[in-house]
C-alpha cells in the first residue's frame, strides 16, 4: 500500500511529498518512574492519528529496571481503533515461574500477539541504568481520529525507578 494515492498528472506539493514520509518521534530524554505499577503515557512517544485511515506502527523501546520493579507496557490508541500489537524482548518467565533476570544478556526471549490494553511484561539487565530493548509494532486502523501513545510502568512497585531512555522512538507510517 502506498499512501497518498497518487494519479498520473497530479502536481507534486510539499505537502503531498510529506504525507510520503513516517513520522519519527525520537525520545530526547529520559523519563524515570518508580513506586508505580499505574501505566500512564510516555511524556514524549506519542502522536496524533487521523480518523478513517490505515497506520503502520513501530516502538523501538530502550528500557532499564531492576529485577525487584520489572518493566511493563501498553498502548493508548483513539478509541474505536482495530487492530492487535505484536511485542518481542527479553522474557521476564520462564514456564516454571522462574525469574530470568538478566534475559536481556542473551537468555529467554519472548515474542507474542496482544490487545493495545494488555499489560506485556520484559525480562530487565537487573540495573536501574542498563538498558534493555523492546520492539512493539501494529497495523493499527482508525474509526475516530486521537492519540496514540506508549504507556508504560514498573511491574511491581519499587523505589528504585524504571526508565525509558532517551533515543526510543516512535515510527507512524500512514498506508491508507
Amino acid at each position: 500500500m502506498r499512501y497518498p494515492t497518487l494519479y498520473a498528472g497530479q502536481r507534486l506539493t510539499g505537502l503531498l511529498l510529506q504525507q510520503m514520509l513516517p513520522d519519527v518521534i525520537v525520545k530526547g530524554t529520559n523519563e524515570d518512574r518508580a513506586s508505580t505499577t499505574t501505566v500512564t503515557n510516555d511524556a514524549e512517544l506519542v502522536a496524533t492519528l487521523e480518523a478513517n485511515a490505515l497506520y503502520h506502527i513501530t516502538f523501538f523501546i530502550h528500557f532499564a529496571a531492576i529485577d525487584a520493579a520489572q518493566f511493563q507496557t501498553q498502548w493508548s490508541v483513539p478509541a474505536s481503533a482495530t487492530g492487535v500489537r505484536s511485542a518481542q524482548g527479553a522474557a521476564w518467565t520462564l514456564a516454571g515461574g522462574a525469574a530470568t533476570a538478566s534475559a536481556a544478556d542473551g537468555g529467554y526471549h519472548r515474542s507474542g500477539v496482544h490487545a493495545y490494553g494488555t499489560a506485556v511484561r520484559y525480562g530487565t539487565r537487573a540495573s536501574a541504568s542498563n538498558q534493555a530493548l523492546a520492539q512493539e509494532e501494529s497495523v493499527l486502523t482508525t474509526v475516530s481520529g486521537g492519540t496514540l501513545a506508549l504507556q508504560w510502568a514498573q511491574a511491581v512497585s519499587n523505589a528504585s525507578a524504571a526508565r525509558v531512555a532517551a533515543g526510543s522512538s516512535l515510527h507512524v507510517r500512514r498506508l491508507a
